[in-house]
């Protein structure tokens, strides 16, 4: 059974909805109903893009533990694609698309630079085992980074 949550600004009233924005648990006097659901009186006088790239630190948590998960997950995964012979490209921007969507979603879909570094830096990181032999001899696939600027391509998209 779910704990019984009470409004922020009215703590003797139990309540079951919370602000679509911040979260915080909300009783029907106080909610604001706006297009994009019923949210906090504080966060409904905001601008929609006020919010966009501010996070919480649970949020920003919630980020990094994505990140080190695709870092690590992406490891052999990676060595997967590059096992095949054809498509490696396209491959490996969907491996980049699907990690940033990853962690902008662990992020609680806020966007924003912290999102925006760490699927960059653990798609690179997932990556970077089979980078060192091709930078020391000079034969560089350049299809290698192409993933990490998917995955930061798409933290930006979503920021905005």
């Amino acid at each position: 059974m779910a704990e019984t949550m009470r409004c922020y600004r009215h703590p003797d009233r139990e309540t079951r909805v919370s602000c679509a924005t911040c979260g915080r648990p909300i009783c029907t006097e106080c909610m604001v109903q706006t297009e994009v659901g019923i949210k906090c009186p504080d966060d409904a006088r905001m601008p929609r893009g006020a919010r966009a790239g501010v996070m919480k630190r649970g949020q920003i948590a919630r980020t990094l533990l994505a990140g080190v998960a695709v870092a690590l997950l992406g490891i052999p995964v990676v060595f997967g694609i590059l096992q095949v012979p054809a498509g490696r490209l396209i491959i490996s921007a969907l491996a980049g698309y699907l990690a940033g969507t990853f962690v902008y979603r662990a992020g609680g879909r806020n966007g924003g630079p912290v999102p925006m570094a760490v699927s960059g830096v653990s798609v690179f990181v997932a990556y970077a085992p089979w980078m060192v032999n091709p930078l020391l001899s000079g034969n560089f696939p350049l299809f290698l980074f192409l993933p990490a600027l998917i995955a930061v391509g798409f933290a930006v998209y979503n920021s905005r």
